[in-house]
C-alpha cells in the first residue's frame, strides 16, 4: 500500500505541512494531487532533495456549502518512489476552524493531498502534530521524544482536532469538550453527554456489539455550516446552541435525537457514498428514532416526520444519475416510517440489524437478506426507492 507521512505545525490562523508520499511502485514521469484553495505549495522535492517542477493545472469548484474548493497540481519529472510536498495556509469548510484555541481540519477542508494519481484509493497515513502540550489532540497520543502528538486514523479520513482552554463535562460513557458562548451552554453540554448513558447500551443491545469505550463529543465555537458529524468514533458539533433560538427552551429530545443519529454511525456505516448512502443515513436516523419511540417520545418522532414531509422535494432515493440524493437524511426516514406504520417497530429493528450485519453493504444485498424473512416488505421498499415523493403515502 502507498504510504503518507504528514508533519503539521499549527499557527494562530493557519498550518504548515510537510507531506511525504511513498509510492509502492516507482514513478517515471509525473503525478497529480489536489489541495484546497487557500494552501500555497512552497516546494516539492524527491528523495535526493532535488526540487521538482510543478504547476497548478486547474481550480476545481466544489458545488457544496460544506467542502472547500480545490486546486489540482501536476508534478513533472517525478522519478522514484518518495516525494515531499511543503505547503501552508488555511481553508474554509464544514467543521473546519483555525484559531488560537482550536484547530479542526478534515477531508472537507482539503488540508492534505487527495486524490493522488497514480496511487488513488486508500493511503496508509500517519500524522505528527506539533501544537505543544498546552493542547490536547483527540484520538492521538503525545510522543515526548518527538515533542509531537501522533495520530493514525481509524477510518479513511485524516481528521485532526486540537483544543486548548476548553471546558469539559463527563458522564457515563462519554466526554464533551466545549467553549461556552451562552448562559445555557453548560446545561446543553450536560444534556449532550448525559444522553449517551441511555443511547450507548441501547445500540449495543440492538446490534449485539460495542464499538467504543468512551465517546468524545466536541462542540466547535463556530456557526459555519451548523450540523453534526461522526468521524474516528468522535462526534463533532458546531456550537452548542446551533439548534436553538434565544427564546426557545432547551429540550432534551432534539439533543438525544442528534447525538443518537451521530452515535449510531459507529454501527450504521459502510455503504458507498453515492445513492447507496441512504442506507447509512436511514439506519442511523432510525436507530435514534427507535430509541426515542421506545422511551415514550412518540409525539416528538411524529413531529420530526411532519417536518420531513414539509421539507421533502421530488427526487427518488435511487437517483437517476446514481449520485448521492440531496435529501439523503430524510427520504429513507420517510420510507421507514411508512413501513413502521404498516407493521411495527420490531420489523424496523430487523431492517436496521440486517444492514449492520451485512458483509458487503449495498441495497441489493440488503433486500436479499430481508427477503428471506420478510418477503412481503420487498415490493413496498422497491416502490419507495423509486418514488418521487414519499410523504404523501403517510
Amino acid at each position: 500500500m502507498n504510504r503518507m507521512l504528514l508533519r503539521l505545525w499549527k499557527r494562530s490562523d493557519a498550518i504548515e505541512v510537510e507531506c511525504r508520499l511513498d509510492f509502492r511502485e516507482p514513478l517515471s514521469g509525473s503525478f497529480t494531487f489536489q489541495l484546497a484553495c487557500g494552501y500555497q505549495v512552497d516546494r516539492i522535492v524527491d528523495s535526493d532533495g532535488r526540487c521538482l517542477e510543478f504547476e497548478s493545472a486547474e481550480k476545481r469548484t466544489i458545488d457544496s456549502p460544506y467542502r472547500a474548493d480545490r486546486g489540482c497540481y501536476v508534478v513533472k519529472n517525478a522519478l522514484g518512489t518518495q516525494f515531499s510536498i511543503f505547503y501552508s495556509g488555511a481553508s474554509r469548510a464544514q467543521h473546519t476552524l483555525f484559531s488560537d484555541d482550536v484547530l479542526a481540519i478534515n477531508r472537507a477542508s482539503g488540508w492534505y493531498p487527495c486524490p493522488i494519481s497514480p496511487g488513488g484509493g486508500v493511503w496508509d497515513a500517519e500524522v505528527f502534530i506539533y501544537p505543544g502540550l498546552d493542547y490536547v489532540v483527540l484520538n492521538a497520543h503525545f510522543l515526548p521524544e518527538e515533542n509531537a502528538w501522533y495520530y493514525r486514523p481509524q477510518e479513511d479520513e485524516l481528521f485532526i482536532v486540537a483544543l486548548k482552554n476548553y471546558r469539559c463535562k463527563r458522564s457515563q460513557g462519554g466526554v464533551i469538550y466545549y467553549y461556552p458562548q451562552d448562559d445555557t451552554d453548560d446545561h446543553i453540554a450536560a444534556l449532550c453527554v448525559n444522553s449517551l448513558a441511555g443511547l450507548l447500551p441501547y445500540f449495543e443491545s440492538l446490534y449485539g456489539c460495542n464499538t467504543v469505550d468512551e465517546v468524545s463529543i466536541v462542540s466547535l465555537p463556530t456557526s459555519f455550516n451548523a450540523g453534526a458529524y461522526n468521524i474516528d468514533r468522535t462526534i463533532i458539533l458546531n456550537r452548542l446552541v446551533f439548534a436553538y433560538g434565544k427564546d426557545t427552551a432547551v429540550s432534551e429530545e432534539p439533543i438525544t435525537h442528534l447525538i443518537g443519529h451521530e452515535l449510531a454511525h459507529n454501527w450504521c456505516c459502510g455503504a458507498a457514498g453515492n445513492w447507496e448512502d441512504w442506507l447509512n443515513e436511514t439506519s442511523a436516523e432510525w436507530s435514534a428514532l427507535a430509541y426515542l419511540l421506545e422511551n415514550g417520545h412518540t409525539s416528538y418522532v411524529h413531529d420530526v416526520i411532519l417536518d420531513y414531509c414539509r421539507e421533502e422535494k421530488p427526487e427518488p432515493i435511487r437517483t437517476r444519475d446514481g449520485e448521492r440524493p440531496s435529501q439523503v437524511h430524510l427520504k429513507g426516514t420517510l420510507l421507514f416510517y411508512h413501513l413502521y406504520r404498516m407493521y411495527d417497530l420490531a420489523v424496523i429493528k430487523y431492517l436496521l440489524k440486517a444492514f449492520v450485519e451485512l458483509r458487503e453493504k449495498n441495497t441489493d444485498n440488503w433486500l436479499r437478506r430481508i427477503g428471506k424473512h420478510y418477503p412481503q416488505l420487498i415490493p413496498e421498499i422497491i416502490e419507495g426507492l423509486h418514488a418521487e415523493l414519499l410523504g404523501g403515502r403517510l
